[in-house]
């Protein structure tokens, strides 16, 4: 059966298990990414799939003998795709209406969380809606529009992928956007705020990530 949401546990920061309890629902088909294991314990969880060169995994979380669940897809530990990528493509490869990523972000490595970033890609290429959440920000990757839940006062920051996001236009932000072209590395949608409840990006040519921020940082 095609799962509605699958949630996709990386073995980044963890931080408020109480906010990630709150988010998740009862139907959410669950992936570890290895030691994304652990947090699944933390959070009361049972995965449904347990993927990765199992080098980090929770050995509590690995199934008992006549148990079903969790499934564990095993690969070499000298492989050429991180333990999150495989989870992705293989959460991509499901056709769920949606995938949500969480224990992504944070430690001391910068390269490891750019490139799960870069990892919103995958989704976006199938048309599958996919985002990267944490307590504080949320991130998402678009190539026509979106909306934004949020509250007045969030931050907004827009960055290109591509060498030019051609006709960005926004409503409902404090600084608004009417067709314009973001170039590469431009500060141009940096820190925009959120005036309400809602936003609304849309872009003509191009890749935008955008992460929404709780003002509250």
């Amino acid at each position: 059966m095609q799962p509605k949401r699958i949630v996709i546990i990386a073995n980044g920061d963890l931080e408020n298990p109480a906010f990630y309890r709150e988010i998740l629902r009862e139907d959410d088909y669950i992936i570890c990414a290895d030691g994304g294991s652990r947090h699944a314990k933390t959070l009361g969880l049972t995965p449904d799939l347990i993927i990765g060169d199992l080098d980090s995994v929770d050995p509590l979380a690995l199934p008992k003998p006549g148990v079903l669940k969790p499934e564990v897809i095993s690969y070499p530990t000298e492989k050429n795709s991180s333990d999150l990528e495989l989870a992705v493509e293989h959460a991509v490869e499901l056709k769920p209406q949606e995938i949500l990523i969480i224990g992504a972000l944070g430690g001391s490595r910068v390269d490891h969380s750019l490139f799960n970033l870069m990892l919103l890609k995958r989704p976006l290429a199938a048309q599958i809606p996919a985002r990267i959440v944490d307590q504080h920000q949320e991130l998402l990757m678009i190539m026509d529009r979106l909306e934004i839940e949020g509250q007045s006062g969030d931050y907004l920051s827009l960055f290109p992928l591509t060498a030019a996001v051609e006709g960005v236009t926004t409503t409902g932000l404090k600084y608004p956007l009417d067709n314009e072209t973001l170039q590469f590395a431009s500060s141009l949608g940096l820190s925009n705020e959120l005036l309400g409840a809602r936003a609304y990006v849309s872009i003509a040519r191009g890749i935008l990530l955008v992460i929404k921020t709780k003002k509250d940082l």
